[in-house]
C-alpha cells in the first residue's frame, strides 16, 4: 500500500477536522432544539394549567352551598321570603362592619321579599374578642334582642375591639337596650350559649367558609358585591327569577 504524501495527510486532516466540526455543529443544533422543545412543552402546560385553574375556580366556589334556613337560625325578615340571605361573620371583623350597614339597607329595603340570617364565624386567632362579642349577641338573642346588639356591637366595633374588659362594655350595651342584666350575664357564659357559636362555625369550616363576611343567596355561595348597588342588583335578580 502506497504511503500518503504529507500534502495528503495534510488534506485527509483538514477534511477530519470539516468533519468532525460539522458534527459539532448538529449536536449542538439537535441539544437547542431539545431544550427549545422542552421549554414549549413546559410553557405550553404551564399555560393549560393557568386555563384550567382560571376556568375552574369560580365554578368551584359557585358550587359552594350552606345547609337551609332551620328553626334554630338567627333571623330578621319574613320565613316565606323568596330570597335568603346567609352572613357568616364576626363581630370583630372590620370587613363585617363595613358591610353591616349595606345588609342593615337590603334588610329594611326588601322587607316583606328577604329573609336574612347571621351566623356566627367568631375569627378568634386573629381577632381577640371576636368569641366573646359573639356570645354577648347570643346572650342577647335569647332576649329577644339579637338585632339591637348586633347593630350596637358593629356601630362602636372600635371602642371594643381591642379592649381588655369587653365583656364589661357589652354589659353596659346590654344595659342600653334594656336587657335583664342578671340573665344576660349568665347566658352571656353559658355552656350553651359557646356550643351554639362553636357548632355554627364549625357548620362553615366544614362547607368551605374561610373568610367573613361570606354571604350566600338561596343556599349559593356568592362573590361579595362592591357596592350597595351591586347587591341590591343580585337580590332583584333573585326575586325577579321564574
Amino acid at each position: 500500500m502506497a504511503k500518503m504524501t504529507k500534502r495528503e495527510l495534510k488534506e485527509q486532516r483538514r477534511l477530519e477536522n470539516q468533519e468532525k466540526l460539522k458534527n459539532q455543529k448538529r449536536n449542538e443544533m439537535i441539544r437547542k432544539i431539545a431544550i427549545w422543545a422542552g421549554a414549549a412543552i413546559i410553557l405550553g402546560a404551564s399555560v393549560w394549567v393557568l386555563i384550567v385553574l382560571s376556568n375552574s375556580t369560580p365554578n368551584k366556589e359557585n358550587k359552594i352551598t350552606t345547609p337551609p334556613i332551620s328553626k334554630d337560625d338567627i333571623t330578621i325578615g319574613t320565613e316565606s321570603a323568596r330570597v335568603t340571605l346567609v352572613e357568616y361573620s364576626d363581630f370583630q371583623c372590620p370587613a363585617c362592619a363595613a358591610y353591616h350597614p349595606i345588609v342593615s339597607q337590603l334588610i329594611s329595603e326588601f322587607e316583606g321579599k328577604l329573609l336574612f340570617a347571621y351566623r356566627f364565624f367568631p375569627l378568634s386567632q386573629t381577632h381577640k374578642n371576636a368569641m366573646i362579642s359573639a356570645q354577648a349577641a347570643m346572650a342577647a338573642h335569647k332576649q329577644g334582642k339579637f338585632r339591637e346588639m348586633h347593630d350596637m356591637l358593629f356601630v362602636n366595633q372600635n371602642s371594643w375591639a381591642n379592649e381588655n374588659n369587653a365583656e364589661e362594655i357589652f354589659i353596659g350595651y346590654a344595659r342600653e337596650i334594656g336587657l335583664d342584666i342578671e340573665k344576660f350575664k349568665t347566658d352571656l357564659n353559658s355552656d350553651g350559649t359557646k356550643k351554639f357559636i362553636q357548632d355554627q362555625y364549625s357548620q362553615g369550616v366544614s362547607i368551605g367558609v374561610n373568610s367573613t363576611p361570606t354571604f350566600f343567596v338561596n343556599g349559593q355561595k356568592i362573590l361579595t358585591p362592591g357596592t350597595y348597588a351591586d347587591f341590591k342588583k343580585l337580590i332583584e335578580n333573585e326575586i325577579n327569577k321564574k
